[in-house]
């Protein structure tokens, strides 16, 4: 019996440290729409989103990710998920209802230790009318023409101690484990999941955390329309003082163009598009081996990331960053990671 419990990533929350100029980067460089605000938060959706907020800026002392918000395929599904993990150290619990959606169940991955929810009710977008599009009724409105033009949420990578015990857990809640890549056989160092049947890339994705911490995230992605869509956002971040961290570019296990900056808060974005489709439900992990170069990084495997492209947030310090260093010393990490050794921070 097939079963799929989720049926899209509906939102991220992003802390940042500087919520103001982190509001007003997405708004007018990224090219989101405000929907609403309430308490320390910033509700933010991309031009093309059905559902009230995809991307939402919390206040924080230091840059990171909080919930990530699952809808779910149908409305018994957040129950079932509910008593999927009952009486398990995943569990969190019932929340009545968030901003933007209804009754809300939440619980952590058992490694990395983010914060998940999962919920069916949610409020749609209703544009006002000078937003609205006469014409493309399927859209939620017009093409804003703001900054890049972010269309909607596409994926979320984070770190995790234990990869191939969350990537256990997330296949309990339906996700397929769509590729990885290996520094060594058994020794994973990226990896993909969906969490439906129809994905042209991926909407979670898996890096190793050598420090010792939890529920700390690498970046968060969005998608354009069209592959040279990625090359004119290169041109509007420069323009508006945003330096380009990598890319563009065209990763080699999805086949997506890629570009990478940090927003103000000094949180990493990613923007992308293309991508082959993925519609086979008994599709097999497919594993690359990092020897020869990184396919992750590039289809062509002639690049590698910059200094500092493996960081990730909050940032380890005293000795989860002695830990961290300590497996970076690895040579087979090292490989892979690069010479700079505090990349991963």
């Amino acid at each position: 019996m097939s079963e799929i419990l989720l049926s899209q990533l509906a939102h991220v929350e992003l802390i940042s440290p500087k919520p103001a100029e982190t509001v007003e980067w997405m708004k007018e460089v990224f090219g989101l729409e405000e929907t609403t605000r309430e308490g320390q938060s910033v509700y933010l959706r991309g031009w093309a989103e059905w559902l009230h907020s995809s991307l939402i800026i919390t206040e924080g002392r230091e840059p990171g990710v909080g919930r990530i918000g699952w809808r779910t395929y149908g409305p018994g599904d957040p129950e079932l998920v509910a008593q999927r993990l009952a009486d398990t150290e995943e569990a969190v619990g019932w929340v009545d209802d968030w901003e933007g959606h209804g009754a809300t169940y939440q619980y952590r991955a058992p490694h990395g230790r983010h914060l998940h929810e999962v919920f069916w009710d949610v409020e749609r977008y209703q544009a006002p009318p000078e937003k609205q599009d006469p014409v493309i009724k399927n859209r939620p409105q017009r093409f804003s023409g703001k900054g890049i033009g972010a269309r909607y949420l596409d994926h979320v990578t984070m770190p995790t101690q234990n990869m191939r015990g969350d990537i256990d857990f997330y296949k309990r809640l339906g996700a397929r484990h769509t590729a990885q890549t290996e520094v060594e056989p058994g020794f994973a160092v990226f990896s993909t999941l969906t969490c439906n049947g129809i994905r042209s890339s991926h909407d979670l994705a898996l890096v190793p955390d050598f420090s010792g911490m939890t529920g700390r995230a690498h970046h968060i992605a969005f998608r354009v329309d069209q592959r040279q869509d990625v090359e004119r956002a290169a041109e509007v971040f420069l323009a508006n003082d945003t330096p380009i961290e990598f890319g563009p570019g065209v990763h080699g296990i999805d086949e997506i163009t890629y570009l990478y900056v940090r927003e103000p808060g000094g949180f990493r974005m990613e923007i992308n598009s293309g991508g082959w489709l993925n519609t086979m439900p008994d599709w097999e992990t497919t594993t690359y081996q990092a020897a020869g170069g990184n396919p992750g990084q590039s289809i062509w495997r002639n690049v590698e990331a910059p200094e500092g492209f493996h960081e990730a947030w909050p940032l380890p310090a005293g000795e989860a960053a002695a830990k961290n260093d300590e497996a970076l010393a690895d040579e087979n990490v090292r490989d892979f990671f690069g010479d700079n050794t505090t990349g991963t921070r």
